[in-house]
């Protein structure tokens, strides 16, 4: 019969209860709060932010050139967490200008993207320059918003333009993470000091989010189709002619009446007809007097006096 160590025993010991230890996590890990399992499960929710002038320049100024797939750099932006919107910001050009055209081709392109929001603020002259008004509010008024709606964990704000601060510190202090997408030669000390995370965009960076021939035929494509008409998009829609709503006791407009009862059909009245109206009202004594009409005899004259006498007079009391 084979001898048992002692050590063995008390190794087997401690396996056991480790075993039992590891056991006893998992139940209490299955009877914790279900929001704390959803949040412990749920992905990190990120918004993105498009300084589009901003990103404009900064592309051609690097790569001279500035077609590059958003929704593509939005989602590497983004990483593993989860994507909820792109906002992109911009200028509208006006409908004489030079650009008008290929802006429209370039923001049609942009609607095709899932997701994907665009916003447009106008251009002023002021002086000899071109001003942009509106954008920079827009962006600083949506990242806000959204903060304090919760519907986001973190902002990435493409943009290294200082004037965001304030709206991006309010956000951090309502307890979102905020993140800058800049090159560091376009990063202004303030943003960079406000951001709680950098990151640097670079020539690598944008591998593979170049647009190729196919995509800015696709583009094309997107902008040259037929809109919808009215007519097709709501068939059944406002634009329509109401359908008639039948009546009991009716036909249609077009048969003319049908009474349900035998009833005889009014007919009207000739001007000859005897037909026998209704009395006057009584009207009331009371006499209506206007400047131009002769005015009505006092009740103390309705003895008939021989002499009369002007009515002005008798009002007043002079014989």
């Amino acid at each position: 019969m084979p001898i048992m160590n002692s050590n063995s025993k008390s190794d087997e010991k401690i396996e056991t209860k480790d075993k039992l230890d590891k056991k006893i996590e998992t139940k209490n890990k299955l009877k914790q709060n279900p929001k704390e399992q959803e949040n412990e499960n749920q992905k990190e929710r990120v918004m993105v932010f498009i300084d589009g002038s901003n990103f404009y320049h900064v592309l051609n100024q690097h790569f001279s050139r500035n077609d590059i797939k958003f929704g593509k750099f939005a989602e590497k932006l983004a990483g593993e967490r989860e994507l909820v919107r792109t906002y992109y910001y911009n200028i509208r050009q006006e409908s004489n200008s030079r650009g008008h055209d290929d802006q429209e081709k370039f923001l049609s392109a942009l609607y095709e993207i899932p997701y994907f929001e665009v916003k447009l603020g106008i251009v002023k002259q002021r002086g000899d320059a071109m001003v942009e008004k509106g954008v920079d509010m827009m962006i600083g008024v949506d990242i806000l918003k959204n903060a304090y709606e919760n519907l986001y964990d973190t902002a990435i704000l493409v943009s290294g333009d200082g004037d965001f601060y304030p709206a991006l510190q309010a956000a951090k202090d309502h307890g979102k993470h905020v993140e800058i997408a800049a090159f560091d030669t376009n990063i202004s000390p303030e943003t960079a000091r406000i951001a709680d995370l950098h990151l640097k965009l670079n020539k690598t960076f944008f591998t593979n989010l170049w647009m190729t021939k196919t995509d800015i035929r696709k583009a094309a494509a997107s902008y040259g189709k037929e809109e919808v008409t009215d007519e097709l998009s709501s068939p059944e829609g406002e634009n329509k002619q109401p359908k008639k709503r039948k009546i009991s006791g009716y036909k249609s407009s077009s048969a003319g009446y049908k009474s349900s009862s035998n009833r005889r059909p009014y007919e009207p009245r000739s001007k000859n007809s005897n037909y026998r109206s209704r009395p006057p009202l009584k009207t009331s004594k009371r006499t209506e007097v206007s400047p131009s009409t002769e005015p009505p005899k006092l009740s103390k004259d309705s003895g008939g006096s021989k002499k009369k006498k002007g009515w002005i007079k008798k009002l007043v009391g002079i014989n």
